[in-house]
């Protein structure tokens, strides 16, 4: 920024159509001025008021739904993170139309905020010098502060805008926060910046969704931030995408050149990206030996299993070792993983038995992650077997295989008929000495144990238990996984998750996974709170209760109930409500406030 006297000058100079002192300005606002002039504006008249027409918004905004769904939470936040009050935030496209603002009072009452609404045009040939268009011609963040805009009607404001590059390179948006405060620009451009990398970082994940992400960073406590790198490879290790913290931290290990993980880092890809399927944060040496601690992002799918070994029409499916985020975070699931993990390393055949839901199939996975990876993994639901003969064209050709892992799912429904395959096929194994190349492992929704079936097939198993959702310590964290895997843009409040861990669930993991799809697709991005629980799933200790005040009336009770009732069926729509029930909507509220 410049200071006051030499912008004085500048100013004057430039209005009065001669030449300004560009060495005592900021370079990119000299440029931006010449720019403007030859453009044939006139700082001292008015800008163009230049605003598209509503139906190109709304065509706009529709072509960018999951863009803004992405920016909308970080504009929230942003917005609550800058100090002070008269500001506003907005986010423009890559042709600088604004398509979405917030601003406070104070700022919506001012000049600006009729010029800078969505709709409306900020490229610098038509708005002169500022921030948002600035960035859009340079490609980087940009400051313009108060009378160093090209318009002298601009110069109450000042702005920070930074570009948000896609995975492409292209620039998706620029993020704008304007303040009619000069002095906390630089505060305000870091958390600009922050934002931008938060929605970049996103919108990478989105391109590159179902291949290989690899973070990395020359710190380990920085890989859960957003300063790390990430490169996306397919399952060759072919380079497809990376993010612009990539290029800075390899900028001297040949990294615009590199086509594949082996030009940039040592070990080989297969054996490295089996390690960190498991979840390991490894140390990784590119080829200049500097060292980069990595690991897979959490949406990341391990390395593909290899092809299927049943035969076509057969009730068995072949899975790659762990697709799906696991939490085993709670001490009795860790344990039983332990046991588990070992047994099966040993060839001992494993019954995994739960409640419905409570993850067994998913248990089922991770042990075969820890014992075989990048294996086969066949699945057979039990349930589906008509006929004995359809297991044994399912298990005999994998006895000539390179092993893997089966698993029997609902294992009590096996028959009697289709243990004897099995037993035989376990045979055919152990004759081969290859009895230790496959591991076993079945699951059980509660009742007895099958031990009469297995001990038909000649296996001995040992048995592990998982506990109930409601039992388990890990809730909140395994809530909070589920929905980055639904929604990445919804979070859940700590009095939320409370709330959302006391509703009953027979069918465990999977009534979770409903439960926040029903939030998910009920509210808008952003935090959801403990009230927003409370009104889709009114069960547990909120059940059947009217509010404070109309709770010890019987008749105001009646009425709270059936408001609070409608509520909920018209989706928390407080308009909708009113209307059916043919009250006012302050009505309505009144009985939401607990």
């Amino acid at each position: 920024m410049t200071t006051g006297m030499t912008l004085s000058k500048a100013r004057r100079a430039l209005e009065s159509g001669g030449c300004f002192a560009k060495a005592a300005m900021p370079e990119e606002i000299a440029q931006s001025w010449d720019r403007c002039r030859k453009s044939g504006l006139d700082p001292r008249a008015a800008p163009e008021d230049a605003v598209v027409s509503h139906h190109e918004l709304t065509t706009r905004r529709q072509g960018r739904a999951q863009l803004l769904r992405i920016v909308r939470p970080e504009l929230e936040l942003l917005s609550s993170q800058i100090a002070g009050t008269n500001f506003m935030c907005a986010f423009a496209d890559e042709t600088g139309v604004v398509l979405d603002a917030i601003m406070d009072s104070e700022f919506t009452a001012s000049a600006c905020a009729r010029s800078v609404r969505p709709g409306s045009v900020w490229r610098e040939d038509l708005r002169g010098t500022n921030a948002l268009g600035l960035a859009l011609h340079r490609g980087r963040t940009s400051i313009v502060t108060g009378p160093e805009h090209f318009f002298a009607c601009h110069a109450a404001v000042s702005c920070v805008s930074a570009p948000i590059f896609a995975s492409d390179g292209s620039i998706a948006g620029l993020l704008d926060a304007s303040s009619e405060v000069s002095e906390r620009q630089v505060h305000t451009a870091a958390l600009v910046n922050l934002a931008a990398t938060n929605i970049e970082n996103r919108l990478f994940v989105e391109a590159h969704r179902g291949e290989i992400l690899l973070q990395f960073h020359p710190r380990a406590e920085y890989l859960p931030t957003q300063s790390v790198g990430m490169i996306a490879l397919d399952p060759e290790g072919r380079i497809t995408g990376a993010n612009r913290a990539s290029a800075r931290l390899l900028s001297g290990a040949g990294f615009a050149t590199a086509r594949h993980f082996d030009d940039l880092f040592r070990g080989g890809f297969h054996p490295q990206v089996r390690r960190l399927a498991q979840g390991e944060t490894l140390r990784l040496s590119e080829w200049m030996n500097a060292g980069f601690f990595a690991r897979l992002h959490p949406a990341a799918p391990p390395e593909r299993a290899a092809a299927p070994l049943c035969a076509p029409g057969a009730p068995a499916r072949v899975a790659a070792p762990l697709p799906r985020r696991l939490i085993w975070d709670d001490e009795m699931v860790r344990d039983a993983l332990r046991v588990a993990g070992k047994a099966a390393a040993l060839g001992q055949p494993i019954c995994i038995r739960g409640a419905p839901g409570s993850g067994k199939t998913a248990f089922a996975e991770a042990v075969h992650g820890q014992v075989q990876p990048g294996a086969p993994l066949i699945s057979i639901d039990c349930r589906r077997l008509a006929e004995a003969e359809t297991l044994g064209a399912v298990l005999h050709p994998a006895v000539t295989s390179g092993g893997g892992t089966l698993v029997l799912e609902n294992v009590a429904a096996l028959s009697d008929p289709a243990a004897q395959h099995l037993g035989a096929w376990r045979a055919d194994l152990r004759q081969g000495g290859r009895d230790r190349a496959w591991c076993v492992l079945a699951t059980e929704s509660g009742g007895p144990w099958a031990g009469r079936l297995v001990a038909r097939a000649g296996m001995k198993m040992l048995a592990v238990s998982l506990p109930e959702l409601a039992a388990r310590t890990d809730f909140a964290k395994i809530a909070r996984a589920m929905l980055a895997d639904l929604s990445p843009e919804h979070k859940l409040s700590t009095r939320a998750l409370k709330v959302l861990s006391a509703i009953d669930r027979p069918d465990n993991l999977a009534d979770l996974q409903h439960h926040l799809r029903v939030l998910v697709a009920t509210f808008p991005a952003g935090v959801m709170r403990d009230s927003h629980i409370a009104q889709i799933f009114p069960t547990g200790t909120r059940a059947a209760r009217a509010c404070p005040k109309c709770e010890p009336t019987p008749i105001r009770r009646q009425r709270c109930l059936e408001i609070r009732r409608m509520f909920r069926e018209c989706q928390c729509n407080t308009a909708l409500t009113a209307r059916r029930l043919g009250v006012s909507r302050n009505t309505v509220y009144a009985h939401l406030k607990d």
